[in-house]
């Protein structure tokens, strides 16, 4: 009787392992996206070092490098590189040197970098257009040696041949693994669930780092006592990287919920503060680290909230594009009516966040 049980779990965990390989396989596509840039520095060959106040002259010494185009106007490369790296993140997950994504956001994905193409070329071009000037500045900048750099400096068709930027055609993810082999397929598998919550951990980490704290005077970083509500908005990206790859485990939709239901319990007015902003703190910490994010997320969470009370109405989010966080967001949901002047003043209650205590009360 026993074996027969056994028997039946691992079947069914074969199915179940089989069933994620296919949702991969149907679901998601293989994304590279290629960016390469002139670094317009030459290695000198056979040159002597001096070190100690000695040359050496040796095999096992490198020889120096000489600039002769400036670094400043090629920067464009690095950033381009910087946002391609922030989209795919955003999209997909990393699996080696590529990024598996949904296909259901593959057009918005295309959309993005195409974004980021357009503004790489834009650089380009104008980089080009100022070549012969650049390079002479940066000769007379340094005249000591503008021979050496002039016996190294590039055509300008060649030195405009080495920039590219290019998003490889999606292919599709097809696995060789034998449908038998569901030891390979599991691992498989769970490599890329685990790549998931690591990079929605990091992503946590950089909310709780970023938002949840702000330097005081002496520039130490202290526990925010109050935040708006634009506080909520960097959730979004991480929510929608889980929407996308809910398939890898039925767990994920349970972390979605949670956010969701965190994010819910914020005010829909005024300040997120005191529980509240401990809360949503203390959320975050929990998806900062893929352990325990993967803890709970097999397991009941339960979210105390204190009863909402009332508070003056600091309006509707989304009516500027400020990201300060420490923003009264009075001034952009108020309606001023030239009636209301005449209106009894409404005294208000003295500011009493300064009291409160340091940190958010998380009990780690």
């Amino acid at each position: 009787m026993k074996q027969s049980v056994n028997s039946k779990n691992a079947k069914t965990q074969s199915t179940q392992v089989c069933e994620r390989l296919t949702q991969l396989e149907d679901g998601v596509c293989v994304i590279n996206v290629i960016s390469l840039g002139a670094c317009g520095e030459k290695v000198l060959p056979k040159v002597k070092v001096e070190l100690d106040g000695i040359l050496q002259d040796s095999d096992s010494i490198q020889g120096s490098k000489i600039r002769w185009f400036p670094k400043a106007p090629l920067n464009f490369v690095s950033k381009s590189k910087q946002a391609i790296a922030r989209t795919l993140n955003a999209y997909g997950v990393r699996w080696g040197d590529m990024t598996i994504v949904p296909l259901a956001r593959l057009d918005e994905l295309q959309a993005e970098i195409d974004a980021i193409k357009f503004d790489w070329q834009s650089s380009l071009d104008d980089l080009m257009n100022n070549y012969d000037y650049l390079v002479s500045d940066w000769q007379m900048q340094n005249p000591e040696v503008a021979d050496v750099m002039r016996r190294y400096t590039l055509e300008k068709s060649e030195f405009c041949s080495r920039f590219q930027i290019k998003m490889l055609p999606p292919v599709a993810f097809k696995p060789l693994i034998d449908g038998a082999d569901v030891e390979t397929a599991e691992e498989l598998a769970d490599d890329i669930l685990g790549n998931l919550y690591a990079e929605v951990a990091k992503m946590a980490r950089d909310i709780y780092d970023r938002s949840f704290f702000i330097s005081d005077d002496k520039g130490r970083k202290v526990p925010r006592q109050k935040a708006n509500r634009r506080i909520k908005d960097g959730f979004a990206k991480l929510i929608n990287k889980l929407n996308g790859l809910s398939f890898l485990d039925s767990n994920i939709s349970t972390v979605v919920e949670q956010t969701n239901l965190v994010l819910d319990s914020m005010p829909k007015t005024g300040w997120i503060e005191g529980a509240n902003l401990s809360n949503l703190a203390r959320w975050t910490l929990v998806m900062a680290d893929p352990v325990t994010l993967k803890s709970h997320a097999s397991n009941e969470f339960t979210l105390d909230v204190e009863p909402e009370k009332e508070v003056d109405d600091f309006g509707v989010l989304g009516e500027t594009r400020s990201n300060d966080l420490d923003e009264d967001l009075t001034v952009f949901e108020s309606e001023i009516e030239t009636a209301v002047a005449e209106s009894p003043t409404i005294e208000t209650e003295v500011d009493t966040f300064a009291d409160l205590d340091d940190g958010f009360g998380l009990g780690f």
